[in-house]
């Protein structure tokens, strides 16, 4: 492999929360929540307005231009 081909990972742009971002085109939900470093079990998650069940994120790719919505739910009283 090309340092070149190292360097550059080939991207993809989602919007997630209506902020753009840029993400490997082989990304999941998973994925996307360890570099949030956000716990899955506290997410709720929508894909192009469906939510997907959280033993689903490993296995649900993102892609190109796809809306990503995420909840984290707070515990507390």
């Amino acid at each position: 492999m090309t340092e070149d081909a190292a360097s550059h990972e080939e991207l993809m742009t989602i919007v997630a929360n209506g902020q753009p971002w840029n993400v490997p085109r082989e990304c999941t939900i998973a994925d996307f929540l360890g570099r949030l470093a956000l716990t899955p079990g506290r997410v709720v998650a929508m894909l192009d307005g469906v939510i997907v069940p959280r033993e689903r994120f490993a296995e649900t790719r993102l892609r190109e231009g796809c809306r990503l919505e995420l909840v984290t739910m707070v515990g507390g009283g």
